[in-house]
């Protein structure tokens, strides 16, 4: 077993999540991510798909994959190097070889469409001459006598003032309160806590990104990792989102996150809270506190 194996594997322990929970989330078959554990990078497809399964893995524990590659860089697969490839060489001829045509043949068929545009212009023009001059005069046509209609005198129309409207008071706009995300209160290691102030019993919301990959891990427990489940674990795409928990009855939740960049969004009691997507793998509480 290899150090980066060792690792992955303590990591995956940590977690709370099996081998067949990590295949259904990156898609890899579970004797390829035991082979990665164990170090015995023969059984994988090649050093390419060796290096991508790793990838794939390290990030559906919510590891940094840069980080990780940095630090186990000796037990990562050399990659295979690619065959060296040589370009058959192609006949070129530079302008200079290539036959010149004479500038006489060049400019003659410029010469002949240049009279021929001009002895159509002179056609077309002595053609509007002739025209003009054969056209008769036209027949002067005769002011037609104007008809005068006395108006009488018309009645005066009695218009009605229109009664003058009240004046309308003025509406106060009513602005509607935004409510900020809410900031962390503490940040120690992975542990991130929220205070919520309420009298209510609490609310969580969790929603998930569809297009997630991979998809995060998310359990939800009452106050600690040992705590009864408040809702089912979240380990692939096709489990229920957004996860939803109704009238929890504790002063204290914990979210446990793998893939803190999956999570579309986290509220409580409809407060939604500010999340830190720097760090990838956190326990998130959210206390209960009097208003």
């Amino acid at each position: 077993m290899t150090e980066l194996g060792a690792y992955l594997k303590e990591q995956r322990e940590a977690l709370g999540v099996s081998l067949e929970q990590v295949q259904s989330t990156t898609k890899i078959q579970k004797r390829y991510l035991l082979a990665i554990e164990e170090g015995e990078y023969d059984k994988l497809p090649g050093a390419f798909y060796a290096r991508a399964f790793i990838k794939t893995y390290a990030e559906a524990l919510g590891l940094d994959v840069d980080e990780v590659f940095s630090t186990y860089r000796r037990d990562l697969p050399e990659p295979e190097a690619q065959p060296a490839v040589e370009l058959s060489r192609r006949a070129t001829y530079s302008k200079s070889t290539a036959p010149k045509k004479s500038v006489a043949k060049r400019w003659i068929p410029n010469i002949i469409i240049i009279a021929l545009i001009v002895g159509i212009g002179v056609g077309i023009w002595w053609f509007i001459q002739n025209l003009g001059n054969s056209a008769e005069p036209s027949t002067s046509s005769t002011p037609e006598p104007k008809v005068t209609v006395e108006e009488k005198d018309a009645p005066e129309e009695k218009t009605e003032e229109p009664a003058e409207k009240p004046a309308e008071e003025p509406k106060e706009e009513v602005k509607e309160e935004v409510k900020k995300p809410l900031a962390p209160k503490t940040t120690v290691g992975q542990d991130v806590t929220y205070e919520i102030k309420t009298d209510e019993l609490l609310d969580v919301k969790v929603a998930i990104k569809k297009d997630a990959n991979p998809s995060p891990f998310v359990g939800i427990r009452d106050t600690s990792l040992e705590g009864p489940a408040l809702a089912p674990d979240h380990i692939s795409a096709s489990d229920k989102n957004p996860m939803v928990v109704n009238d929890a009855k504790t002063n204290l939740i914990r979210i446990r996150v793998g893939s803190i960049k999956g999570i579309e969004e986290i509220t409580v009691n409809g407060q939604a809270l500010k999340l830190d997507t720097g760090l990838m793998v956190q326990n998130i509480y959210v206390k209960k506190v009097a208003p």
